[in-house]
Formats: structure tokens, C-alpha cells, sequence
């Protein structure tokens, strides 16, 4: 089926209409104060994110930093340590279709929001 089958037009718009028409996100930066907020962590993912997922890889891929992230309060981290854990535990326990390079932008991605809100800094300058 076309969009002729529907008896309808194709619609074109204006740079003007496209601005109008863009995302909210655009426009949202996360809350700077206070813990860090697990569905706004997934609004700065998908604000940056220059690549389709679906909404539960989001969840589950945040889902399993958040673990190591508990596991980690109070000790010295490094980023390549939370890819590692969250690449092992959606091998050991989960099928997700996405290139590995891909998980590993949306955690960076994640430890960017928590960078924002002043939750994460690098190892090396604590």
C-alpha cells in the first residue's frame, strides 16, 4: 500500500515547519541538582543518540549499568569497566540485536548524564 492507495499527498515542509516541529528534547536538559533520575537518564540517551533503538534496549542497557554502578559506590571506576560489565551481562542473560559499539555509545551516553547532574567524574582527576 502507497500513499496513492490512500487517496492522500505526499507533505513536504519548510526549514521553518521542520524547527517547528522538532523534538522536545531539543529543547530539555537535565535537573542539575540532586540524585540522578532514571527516566531522565533515558531522555539525555535519546536526546544525544544518533541511532534507532527501542525504548526497552534503553531501559534494559541502563538497567544493567545501574547495577554496576550500585556495586561501585565509593570505589574507583573506569568507563571501559562499566562497557565490560553491562556488555557480560546482556551476553550472560539477555538477547539484544545491537552491535557492540552501539551499547557502548549509549552507556557513554549515560555516564554523560551522570557527568551533568555532577554525579560522575573521571577516575584519573579524583
Amino acid at each position: 500500500m502507497t500513499h496513492r492507495d490512500l487517496n492522500c499527498e505526499m507533505l513536504t515542509f519548510t526549514s521553518k515547519q521542520r524547527k517547528q516541529m522538532a523534538s522536545a528534547l531539543d529543547s530539555w536538559n537535565p535537573k542539575k541538582e540532586g540524585a540522578p533520575d532514571y527516566y531522565e537518564t533515558v531522555k539525555y540517551v535519546y536526546k544525544y543518540l544518533d541511532f534507532h533503538i527501542a525504548e526497552h534496549e534503553a531501559y534494559l542497557i541502563l538497567d544493567m549499568f545501574i547495577f554496576k554502578w550500585n556495586d561501585s559506590v565509593g570505589k574507583k571506576i573506569f568507563e571501559d569497566e562499566f562497557k565490560i560489565h553491562v556488555l557480560d551481562l546482556l551476553r550472560e542473560h539477555h538477547y539484544i540485536f545491537m552491535p557492540e559499539k552501539n551499547i557502548g555509545r549509549i552507556i557513554e551516553l549515560i555516564i554523560g548524564y551522570l557527568r551533568e547532574v555532577g554525579q560522575f567524574q573521571n577516575a584519573e582527576a579524583a
